[in-house]
């Protein structure tokens, strides 16, 4: 994944995959798109539940301080960028 590539030394990216019950379908899923190359929870529904996310391709921004701020999929570069700015 390109941007994790570029701020994976101040970011750390964690994907959270949900469509699927079957850890082996998220396994393949994480293989064929790349999204392997950083940490992923396959136990995503508790952790969709707890940040609120109710729709596939959702941002969740966590904070040093544990808040958060979640956002549509939508352009990932300039929200990270945006982030460390701040």
């Amino acid at each position: 994944m390109e941007v994790e590539a570029e701020f994976g030394d101040q970011v750390l990216f964690v994907g959270v995959p949900g469509l699927s019950n079957d850890d082996a379908s998220k396994a393949a899923f994480l293989d064929e798109t790349g999204a392997n190359t950083f940490p992923n929870l396959l136990a995503g529904d508790a952790v969709w539940e707890h940040f609120g996310v109710r729709q596939q391709r959702t941002y969740v921004y966590l904070n040093d301080d544990g808040t958060f701020e979640q956002a549509p999929y939508g352009n990932l570069r300039e929200d990270v960028q945006a982030l460390i700015a701040s």
